[in-house]
């Protein structure tokens, strides 16, 4: 996986691990991650005492997760071994 893929799915993965999804973003890569399955769009309605906040952004599949998560695997190793 390239840097720039890497680096896209990072920013949606902190996003979820801290909480604050949908991911929102106009690049292009995150319209192309979501073309290959590893993420999806979708709106997130929240009330508020003036009316509904619509918030609309990008969640990781399971797919998306897992191209991550063994890529992250593959960086631990390189740090480990050099």
């Amino acid at each position: 996986m390239n840097k720039k893929i890497f680096n896209a799915l990072e920013r949606v993965f902190e996003a979820e691990i801290e909480n604050r999804l949908p991911f929102q973003s106009n690049a292009k890569i995150y319209q192309q991650l979501e073309r290959h399955g590893l993420l999806t769009f979708g709106k997130e309605v929240r009330p508020t005492q003036f009316g509904d906040l619509v918030i609309k952004g990008y969640w990781l599949t399971h797919a998306g997760r897992i191209m991550y998560c063994q890529e992250c695997d593959k960086e631990v190793e390189v740090a480990w071994h050099g």
